[in-house]
């Protein structure tokens, strides 16, 4: 079987590529059939390349939303200026945030995203509430 295209990114090696190893030889017969004849038409080799690309990006930006309101919950110790207080009032909405790091990315993306901004303004302006900061914080399953 040829390798899926994502196996590069994703994983090592695909399982149906790897040999049976261990004590999968001592599985019934049909069922070692029925595992070396499985299809090779995966679900996961007909994902487009261009959004799994942009769905591992937003992966890695959720990421980054959480360790943000992590430090603004608690505070974070920075190299420069000692322990910064957190101040959970302050904590913008994922939108805000994903936002500011376009703008912050600069280039063709940041000026898109400014003029998004501008367009969209009440949308973005303020901060969250206590109630959406918890709405927030259990989604992102932070204590």
């Amino acid at each position: 079987m040829n390798a899926s295209k994502f196996s590069g990114p994703f994983m090592k090696k695909s399982p149906i590529d790897k040999k049976l190893v261990g004590k999968q030889n001592r599985l019934p017969e049909e069922l070692k059939e029925k595992i070396l004849a499985a299809p090779e038409d995966s679900p996961a080799n007909n994902i487009d390349p261009k959004l799994a690309k942009k769905m591992a990006g937003k992966v890695k930006q959720i990421g980054r939303y959480r360790d943000y309101v992590e430090k603004q919950e608690k505070g974070y110790m920075d190299e420069e200026d000692g322990f910064i207080k957190g101040d959970p009032s302050k904590t913008v909405s994922f939108d805000r945030f994903a936002i500011s790091e376009e703008i912050a990315k600069g280039g063709k993306s940041g000026s898109k995203a400014v003029k998004h901004y501008y367009a969209n303004k009440d949308k973005y302006s303020g901060y969250m509430s206590e109630e959406k900061r918890k709405a927030v914080k259990k989604g992102l399953n932070i204590k």
